[in-house]
């Protein structure tokens, strides 16, 4: 099952007078967006589906003005296609990374609006909050003009992994070349973001703040945990027991990759020595205000569930 979303995005300046773009401008710009945009779609869906940006530039506009199609296909399994409920849509996935406005953008904020808000600026302290939804949301005091700016915990999610944010500041590169004057994201035919070179970080100094949310507990543990279902290819999450059933990713490449190309069997029922990763939010109390998250770090060993013996096999 395949879903489209729609953009658009203009760069203006003296340099595109004549309906052209640099490649070596225009480029690395697009992959950046592009790999924005998978890397979303990774965090969020993991291997359940795939997204892909393709672009149609119009040479009509006195700019330099592309058209952004975002398409998603959702894998099927086992026959079925996987429903909505459990796939984040091409279409939040644009809206958390700031190329189409949206409902599910809490505050106005996406991943590219965010940087414009925070460059250059210092954080005073990150908390989750709860809205009335039930939804987790950041709240961010920036010092200085006693702002809190608030966003969604994808957005957050987001921001926080360098990797990401960098490819994000990578799409606006191309503003800081002489004859660049304006990127524009356009929903509709209004302008929904606005970016001009004194809104691009800098790559090669620190004007990015990291937000680290100040309620948020983690803890690594040293504990074993029982195999329910695993991800037999790409890195989604596996269902493991620990205290209960939890939704785990394993982040230990090598030993992953080993599993997945048959070198290392940890049939279902087995267990795993591990290094467990575990992420709690709590309100000013210590009170946890929801259920704790869970990463795998480190797998150091697979113990085998213990022989069935048939009662044919037992010495009489």
């Amino acid at each position: 099952m395949s879903k489209k979303i729609h953009s658009t995005i203009k760069f203006d300046g003296s340099a595109l007078s004549d309906h052209t773009m640099d490649v070596a401008h225009l480029a690395p710009a697009l992959i950046a967006l592009s790999d924005v945009i998978k890397a979303a779609n990774q965090r969020f869906n993991g291997d359940r589906s795939a997204v892909k940006l393709l672009v149609n530039a119009d040479t009509e506009q006195h700019c330099f003005e592309l058209s952004l199609q975002l398409a998603q296909t959702i894998w099927e399994q086992v026959g079925t296609l996987i429903q909505d409920d459990n796939i984040t849509t091409a279409k939040e996935i644009a809206e958390w990374v700031g190329i189409i406005s949206g409902a599910t953008i809490i505050g106005g904020s996406s991943l590219f609006r965010l940087i414009k808000l925070l460059k250059g600026k210092k954080v005073n302290g990150t908390t989750i909050i709860k809205n009335k939804d039930g939804h987790h949301q950041m709240q961010i005091k920036v010092e200085g003009d006693k702002n809190t700016i608030l966003v969604s915990q994808p957005v957050y999610q987001l921001y926080a992994s360098r990797a990401v944010r960098d490819k994000a500041i990578a799409v606006l590169q191309p503003l800081m070349s002489e004859g660049y004057e304006t990127l524009a994201f356009y929903n509709g035919d209004e302008v929904y973001e606005h970016f001009t070179s004194d809104d691009v970080p800098d790559p090669n100094a620190d004007e990015m703040p990291d937000i680290r949310p100040s309620n948020q507990q983690v803890s690594k543990i040293r504990t074993q945990v029982r195999i329910r279902k695993a991800a037999y290819e790409g890195k989604s999450k596996w269902t493991l027991v620990y205290l209960k059933a939890i939704e785990a990713p394993i982040e230990h490449a090598e030993w992953l990759e080993k599993f997945q190309n048959n070198t290392v069997s940890a049939p279902p029922n087995s267990s795993l020595d591990v290094e467990l990763e575990q992420t709690v939010i709590v309100n000013e109390n210590g009170e946890a205000l929801d259920d704790p998250t869970y990463r795998v770090l480190k797998v150091y060993d697979v113990i085998l569930p213990p022989e069935q013996v048939s009662i044919f096999d037992r010495e009489t």
